[in-house]
């Protein structure tokens, strides 16, 4: 057993909120290193992102843990008219496209209903029907994106990344990505954390990977600030009374992966078993959840 991967490892529960907020259903950054644990609870998306790139020391490896989706399912960026690698062609997208100001004021509902009418343009529709995004308050909702699930129509991406098929077919319950909005979504959560982390990449380039995307399904090499995506529903945590179950999830995500590491398991994470044909579609689209292993899980 070789030495642990990581100096330290940190996890992020995101929030898609659009005014500053602590407590429960906010940002929480748990951060391990040397047996001990860090948290904060940032009011807003931007006092989070420049707590993300001090974590980029040179020198010093930190493996950061989010909780939403990296990637959406294959076939997004090529019906959406984006050009290139499907998952930077994405991420250049949302960053461009999504405001996010110091109030966490945002237009993610604007951008996922353009998204909608792009997909539906690309297939030439007579009749464009809503979707894939859906859910968004009344205000905001229109032709192209509904407050509640529409039909899914012929042609749109799947519902479900590789990753998500195989979290159900083991009796999880993730979240679709298309939702945006209502108890357990993800979809907001998304859209804004790419956003963010697109423009990290801007702000640190190669000091930065993303998992699996810039590293393939591999162990990353040597850089500052490893990205991946968790859930931390995936593992079994204990919420103390009082405590945020949140801050309870960040905290003990980032203390499991660390003791995986000690262990010289976590190496093994970073390598899930993925159905021959389909390396491609989660490398160059889709992305993959840490620590779901794959076929078999």
């Amino acid at each position: 057993m070789g030495p642990p991967l990581f100096d330290r490892i940190a996890v992020a529960d995101w929030s898609a909120s659009a005014s500053p907020k602590t407590g429960p259903d906010s940002i929480w950054i748990a951060v391990v290193e040397d047996g001990s644990c860090t948290l904060s609870n940032p009011p807003t998306r931007r006092v989070a992102l420049a707590e993300m790139a001090a974590l980029a020391e040179p020198g010093r490896r930190t493996l950061l843990g989010v909780d939403f989706s990296l990637g959406f399912p294959s076939g997004t960026a090529e019906l959406a008219g984006l050009v290139g690698v499907p998952w930077a062609a994405l991420w250049s997208h949302l960053g461009a496209s999504i405001t996010d100001d110091e109030q966490n004021r945002n237009n993610r509902f604007d951008v996922a209903q353009r998204l909608n009418y792009l997909m539906a343009t690309s297939r030439q529709r007579p009749q464009r029907p809503a979707g894939p995004f859906w859910g968004c308050p009344p205000s905001k909702a229109n032709a192209s994106l509904t407050t509640t699930k529409p039909n899914r129509a012929q042609g749109w991406p799947p519902e479900w990344r590789i990753v998500e098929q195989q979290l159900r077919s083991d009796g999880r319950r993730p979240f679709s990505c298309w939702q945006l909005l209502g108890a357990g979504a993800v979809g907001s959560q998304s859209l804004v954390g790419i956003a963010a982390l697109e423009r990290l990449r801007q702000i640190l380039g190669r000091r930065l990977a993303v998992w699996p995307f810039d590293t393939g399904l591999d162990t990353p090499s040597v850089t500052d600030l490893v990205v991946a995506e968790v859930w931390p529903s995936f593992w079994d945590v204990t919420v103390p009374i009082g405590v945020v179950k949140d801050a309870a999830q960040v905290e003990a995500t980032a203390r499991r992966l660390t003791h995986l590491d000690a262990s010289g398991e976590l190496q093994a994470l970073f390598r899930p078993r993925i159905d021959e044909g389909m390396e491609s579609t989660v490398v160059d689209e889709e992305g993959w959840v840490l620590g779901v292993v794959g076929s078999g899980n």
